[in-house]
């Protein structure tokens, strides 16, 4: 039976409605949206950072993000987490090979293949992309099953190319492992204590449970990330870049342009679309009343996620925006007013173009993104911003489309700048537009 636009429509608002309205994802952390007990400060499974460790009420703020109350439309993303002395706290290293493992641990090894899950199971040597091994005092029996995974006795070879190699012993058989590519993910994990939390700035994920009105953690995993207190210039301004994976392509180039002249930082993240900025915005402004953790400029985009577009593939035709126009505007003001909070001048970076029309699938749906769209949400975004006249704006749509030396880029269908030529233009146009915003 041949799928026809309105049942393609349905299944996008459906599917939709699973990411956006049950659960938001918001960089690898998920919040639950409108279920009563998160609101009520259930945080078993949560991830966000820590700050304001009092540890004579073994306490701290867990800052995460943002969970929507659906009755009042208010949201919650600060909330005070205690610990007691049967609370476990597990220290988590991820690097991309086994360097430094210096004797046998117990590894789960994770996501395998059908090939190598075969492989493994005849006894023959293995391939993975992600290796969990654990702390002394865990046991392995503490993670839920999932697809294709092995447990079992894991001895680092010191000997093998780059450390990315050992055996694992399952059933008294020495089975050869190895890591797949630069981006295996191996995650060390030892025991930690309370007071290492209370040096530097660390991220976390929870688990435990409420009692006597409040949420006490049985287990916690910590990973500790780098403390802009201990690294930044303190003479230099703070300048944080909110935006999707463009600004992951000009990242290098911009931070090195700005060597000297301000502390430059973007999201751990995709921004993604401007809902997802809505949630996740008081997660990635950070602690800033605190000394060092502040911002004084603020760079903001949303779009290319947002225009996105329903794709009927029988017919070539474009539909319903993954975030109605309308809905773009409510959010940008909810994010300008999350960000006003903070002091920082605040600067607008309009969205890049789309060259041509493109489209593809995501999950079951197929999607699209259909040429000079950005303008159309660049003028709705500027319908917004003309109402604070204090937000600055980064012409960078303008500059894009002007530039001779992205004349090819224009030929192509893809938004992403992966040609380091080409970040290295938009990066300098980046660096600029801050480097005057800052003098303002």
């Amino acid at each position: 039976m041949k799928k026809t636009a309105q049942d393609s429509s349905s299944l996008f608002n459906i599917t939709r409605a699973l990411l956006l309205g049950g659960a938001v994802l918001c960089g690898g952390c998920v919040s639950v949206k409108g279920r009563t007990e998160m609101s009520g400060e259930d945080l078993h499974g949560a991830n966000g950072k820590i700050f304001h460790v009092d540890h004579k009420k073994r306490s701290f703020v867990l800052l995460k993000e943002t969970v929507i109350d659906p009755k009042t439309n208010e949201g919650r993303s600060r909330h005070t987490v205690y610990w007691t002395d049967r609370t476990r706290f597990i220290k988590v290293v991820r690097q991309n090979s086994f360097e430094g493992i210096d004797k046998p641990a117990v590894a789960r090894f994770r996501k395998l293949d059908d090939e190598n899950a075969k492989a493994a199971a005849a006894g023959k040597p293995f391939v993975v992309m992600q290796v969990m091994l654990l702390a002394e005092s865990e046991n392995a029996s503490e993670w839920a099953k999932d697809d294709n995974y092995l447990v079992g006795l894991f001895v680092a070879d010191p000997a093998s190319h780059k450390h990315r190699g050992g055996t694992v012993e399952i059933n008294g058989q020495k089975i050869p492992v190895r890591l797949r590519g630069p981006r295996a993910q191996v995650d060390i994990r030892k025991a930690a204590a309370s007071g290492d939390i209370s040096n530097g700035l660390w991220k976390t994920s929870l688990k435990g449970t409420r009692e006597d009105g409040r949420f006490v953690v049985q287990k916690m995993d910590i990973f500790q990330l780098v403390d802009p207190r201990a690294v930044d210039n303190p003479q230099l301004p703070r300048v944080l870049v909110i935006g999707d994976s463009i600004s992951m392509n000009y990242h290098r180039t911009t931070k090195a342009e700005l060597d000297g002249i301000a502390n430059y930082y973007r999201i751990e993240s995709n921004s993604g679309p401007s809902d997802r900025g809505v949630v996740c915005m008081e997660l990635w402004l950070g602690d800033y009343e605190q000394k060092g953790l502040h911002w004084d400029l603020i760079q903001f985009n949303h779009g290319l996620h947002d225009l996105k577009q329903l794709y009927n593939e029988e017919s070539g035709t474009y539909g319903t925006y993954q975030v109605a126009i309308e809905d773009y505007k409510k959010n940008l003001e909810r994010e300008i007013a999350i960000m006003k909070k903070t002091g920082a001048k605040l600067m607008w970076c309009a969205t890049t173009p789309v060259p041509n029309n493109s489209s593809g699938r995501w999950g079951d749906v197929a999607m699209g993104r259909r040429k000079d769209e950005d303008l159309v949400f660049n003028r709705a975004a500027l319908e917004v911003i003309s109402r604070h006249p204090e937000i600055m704006v980064n012409d960078l749509n303008g500059f894009i489309r002007r530039s001779r030396s992205l004349d090819n880029w224009r030929k192509g269908k893809d938004v992403h700048f992966w040609g380091r030529a080409e970040q290295e233009i938009v990066g300098r146009a980046v660096a600029d537009a801050i480097r005057k915003a800052l003098e303002k």
